[in-house]
């Protein structure tokens, strides 16, 4: 696994280089499964913090790292990826949809988890046959529009869309 490049930057956002080296070590360590102390968790990676290098001193581009840090998860043992979110078979034991569990994501754009939470709830009701205030339309699926999130956390915007395609199916019908 090749190391990552990082823009080296001298204002605007950006980590001090040490600590992010330190953070990428042990992360390549884990994903090429090197047994050697510095294995690192999923959740690790989403609430590593890095220090601010002092004025015009050089560090790594906070975008670049934060992209870095987000496709890393992916590689991370513990990570649960869209399959495993999404149910192959979308039923309950008691015979209804089940909801996903997003990842939630914290170093890239994600959806604003409130409005996912809120929304998600309405879909599952509705296609359930639950009694909710507003049902939800195939039409309002495909138009849905989240606020997105960086910096706090979200859920994974593609997960959350793959979602929306099931859900419309489910609301559709056969074709």
């Amino acid at each position: 696994m090749l190391r990552p490049q990082f823009r080296a930057v001298r204002t605007g956002q950006r980590y001090l280089r040490e600590d992010v080296d330190a953070l990428v070590a042990r992360v390549l360590a884990t994903a090429e499964r090197r047994a050697d102390g510095t294995e690192i968790t999923v959740d690790e990676v989403r609430n590593a913090a890095f220090m601010t290098p002092p004025l015009l001193v050089v560090g790594y581009s906070a975008e670049d790292v934060d992209s870095f840090l987000d496709e890393a998860e992916r590689w991370l043992p513990g990570h649960r990826n869209i399959q495993s979110a999404v149910p192959a078979t979308p039923l309950g034991p008691i015979g209804e949809r089940v909801a996903p569990r997003f990842t939630p994501v914290r170093w890239r754009e994600g959806y604003d988890v409130t409005e996912v939470d809120a929304f998600v709830d309405r879909v599952m009701a509705t296609v359930n046959g639950r009694p909710v205030e507003r049902p939800v339309t195939a039409g309002e699926i495909r138009t849905i529009q989240f606020s997105p999130v960086r910096m706090s956390e979200g859920y994974d915007v593609e997960e959350v869309d793959a979602f929306l395609d099931t859900a419309g199916e489910w609301l559709s019908g056969p074709r």
